[in-house]
């Protein structure tokens, strides 16, 4: 297992050293983060679930993951609330640093590992996990980064429906759909498509872990472990969330899938939606930067762990 966590967090370190090296600037990262999310994982997406056999318990299991996971968010979040308001988090910052303890990376980190250690199945339900994140980005997020209240009054029904639009336009959820659209009807894809669209899905993953690798290597990282907040808010994510998420999954009766897609999916670190989020609000993506580089450096050690407790959590 630990073999396979050492090729990813290498690729990670191949991005962070080329961002370093210069050798990738900020427009060649930005041309990656694009290729990723609107080519390289729909390709991925569309060819593997439109292989599955979906029988209608897997569609009910989905649906059920898919409500599940968005309860989660939303418990995780009104967790990091609290946490913020028991630590006495700084009041400028404080829903930056709620935002970004509840949002896991389960896209660019959570899509490769879900492949790798539980296969195509493990795959499609993170792509339910991954649709209840962008529910709550487009909703709670949205509206915990709009820190005034009139701000937050801006908030109506339209904004509602436009962040559902925005939610169904995703790339992954429009080749989720096109991959169960084939899945259920039987439809094989022509030789040629499914052999374009593998050649595509299979650079995701080390193009998904070099990404963010470049993602890390503006931050200086003694400087951020020297700063109380970002490193609380990084252990809540990564230690204190899953453990909460964990014991809740170990009270419902639900099937192994559920529990293995809920639990994993909260032990990513930060999204790297959250200071893009940030930025566009006018918050203070600072913060949410740095507690995302922490978190995805200390995630090296505690996503190894977290995989190897829910393994033995399913037998």
């Amino acid at each position: 297992m630990y073999g396979r966590f050492f090729v990813l967090f290498a690729l990670m370190a191949t991005g962070y050293i080329l961002a370093r090296k210069k050798v990738f600037d900020q427009s060649t990262t930005q041309a990656i983060n694009k290729f990723i999310v609107y080519f390289a994982y729909p390709c991925l997406v569309v060819e593997k679930i439109s292989g599955l056999e979906m029988a209608g318990q897997t569609l009910l299991d989905f649906l059920l993951t898919l409500a599940l996971s968005t309860l989660l968010l939303y418990l995780g979040h009104g967790a990091a609330y609290l946490y913020s308001k028991v630590r006495h988090f700084p009041k400028d910052n404080t829903n930056v640093a709620e935002f970004a303890m509840a949002s896991p990376n389960d896209g660019f980190m959570g899509f490769p590992v879900a492949l790798m250690f539980f296969g195509d199945w493990g795959l499609l339900f993170m792509l339910a996990h991954n649709a209840a994140l962008n529910l709550y980005f487009f909703t709670l997020g949205i509206y915990t980064m709009r820190a005034s209240r009139q701000e937050r009054q801006k908030l109506t029904f339209s904004r509602f429906w436009k962040g559902t639009a925005d939610l169904l336009m995703n790339p992954n959820i429009l080749a989720l759909m096109a991959g169960l659209i084939l899945c259920g009807t039987g439809i094989s894809l022509p030789g040629p498509v499914k052999e374009y669209l593998v050649y595509i899905g299979n650079v995701s993953t080390p193009m998904a872990m070099i990404y963010i690798g470049t993602s890390l290597a503006k931050s200086n990282f003694l400087k951020i472990v020297k700063n109380r907040q970002i490193v609380e808010c990084s252990l809540m994510k990564l230690i204190w969330l899953p453990l909460l998420t964990y014991g809740l999954m170990l009270l419902l009766p639900v099937s192994q899938i559920i529990k293995i897609t809920c639990v994993l999916g909260a032990c990513f670190p930060t999204a790297a939606t959250v200071p893009m989020l940030a930025q566009q609000e006018q918050q203070d993506a600072k913060l949410a930067s740095e507690i995302l580089f922490l978190s995805t450096i200390l995630s090296a050690a505690t996503i190894p762990l977290s995989v190897q407790l829910i393994q033995l959590f399913v037998h």
